[in-house]
């Protein structure tokens, strides 16, 4: 009797750890995380990219937009990412009653003790608020290097080769630092190159009123992303994640954002590292988050807002007039190389003016589970991580008899150091000819006053669907 006790007991025993759920231990973890996402997670199987390397061709001219690198939380995030400072206790004192309300999802012993370990970095306060972290600043150097051993005849250390831009901000300004020691090393503080501030180009939204009103400030650019986030699975998901913390309530939605949100900046912190809070949500939560991300980015910064177009096309127009002076003008003209800094929403614009990473049906709340959403373009995780960039390299072509081009000039597109897919080019190479006529609509619409323009098309598309609407009725 007493061993078939003990044999119950081990039963017992052995039953109750099965139930654990451990997250942290994946070892093929989910690391896309919207804007948040770390570079080497975005731009995976890119050393191995020879794309820059065109048989029969020189490069002549550089284009080159970079994103910043990860930073420090935002002087508006510190007190509520500090906050979970609490939420972590709590988690920890729940393990320890015991008192689940579902038993079988609780948080595992191995997950808790990673959570234990965790304290608020006292680093993280107003003074180093939004500042370039060590691995952003090592990343922007380690990206220089990259495009240098790419284009080692363009990125010399001939100063009058460049010309450099960055937005009115530190963390351009740092990242601009930063890839100036990578490209040039030891020489990086003796090179006086050219340097221009220019938010106008690199931030046109921040001037845009008309863009305000009319995207920013206006309801309908989240409407999709909070129909998403009333759906029941939704909110099923924020159930889930409550009860294997332990909460015998459902935590605010606002609560797993901020968990989410200090999860995807310790992974972009330090990418070898797991983050606790990352063992908070499964693999499907942690796409449910990046969709949502994507559905606001989608109407604020994307295709679902026409006005981004118009706002994305100074950097557009400007890589066109670049390489026609290159083009127009022989010997080879300076500077050869055009070297920007700027932020994520700057980059996306871009896109958009470039029209590239448009799916075959608006993002909706509604259509999560459809084929086209769970494979869309439109993805910030790959498109806009820290340290994304988008590169045209302008080449002079010989034609030989065993390399054949349409024309003498060739422009190839990479994105975040990869062939970037363009209708109407192979694999990123497009002719010279080809890459104006399909820029030429959206350059001839590039002016300031879209602007003001703005908030009244968004007026009378709202009056139209009203009217509809009515008309229905």
């Amino acid at each position: 009797m007493g061993w078939s006790l003990l044999t119950l007991l081990l039963l017992v025993t052995t039953a109750s750890a099965q139930r654990e759920i451990c997250l942290s231990g994946d070892d093929n973890p989910y690391l896309l995380f919207g804007t948040k996402t770390a570079y080497i997670f975005a731009n995976r199987g890119v050393p191995n990219l020879k794309a820059h390397d065109v048989p029969g061709c020189t490069p002549i001219a550089l284009w080159l937009v970079n994103r910043h690198g990860s930073h420090n939380p935002e002087a508006n995030e510190i007190a509520l990412l500090q906050s979970l400072s609490n939420v972590r206790k709590n988690i920890i004192d729940n393990y320890r009653r015991g008192e689940y309300r579902n038993f079988n999802e609780r948080i595992c012993s191995s997950d808790l003790n990673l959570l234990q370990q965790w304290s608020w970095n006292p680093r993280h306060n107003i003074t180093y608020a939004g500042d370039l972290t060590s691995d952003g600043y090592t990343t922007t150097q380690h990206l220089a290097q990259a495009f240098r051993q790419k284009f080692p005849g363009l990125l010399t250390n001939n100063r009058h080769d460049y010309m450099f831009k960055l937005a009115d901000d530190k963390l351009s300004n740092k990242s601009l630092g930063a890839f100036m020691e990578g490209l040039f090393r030891t020489q990086a503080d003796d090179l006086d190159v050219l340097k221009e501030v220019d938010d106008k180009l690199l931030r046109p939204y921040k001037a845009c009123s008309g863009w305000e009103s009319a995207v920013e400030q206006n309801n309908e650019t989240y409407s999709q992303k909070y129909i998403f986030e009333s759906k029941r699975e939704f909110k099923e998901m924020i159930t889930n994640i409550s009860q294997r913390l332990g909460f015998n309530y459902d935590m605010s939605l606002e609560v797993a954002q901020r968990m989410y949100q200090i999860c995807r900046y310790n992974k972009a912190w330090d990418v070898s590292q797991i983050s606790p809070w990352c063992a908070a949500f499964t693999r499907q939560d942690l796409k449910r988050f990046e969709y949502s991300e994507d559905l606001e980015s989608y109407y604020k910064f994307g295709y679902g807002s026409p006005t981004n177009r118009k706002l994305g096309c100074p950097l557009v127009k400007e890589l066109v007039d670049f390489f026609t002076k290159h083009v127009e003008n022989d010997p080879p003209q300076q500077p050869r190389a055009l070297v920007h800094f700027t932020d994520a929403p700057s980059i996306l614009m871009t896109i958009v003016a470039m029209g590239t990473h448009r799916d075959s049906a608006p993002l909706t709340g509604d259509n999560y589970h459809t084929n086209m959403v769970q494979s869309r373009k439109w993805s910030t995780s790959n498109m806009s991580p820290f340290n994304a960039n988008l590169a045209a390299a302008l080449y002079k072509c010989t034609p030989n008899g065993k390399f054949q081009y349409n024309e003498m000039y060739q422009v190839l597109f990479l994105e975040n150091e990869k062939t970037m897919n363009m209708d109407g080019c192979k694999v990123g190479l497009c002719d010279w000819s080809y890459v104006k006529n399909r820029f030429a609509e959206v350059i001839s619409q590039c002016n300031t006053e879209s602007c003001n323009a703005a908030a009244s098309l968004s007026s009378l598309v709202s009056l139209i669907v009203v009217t509809l609407v009515i008309v229905q009725l």
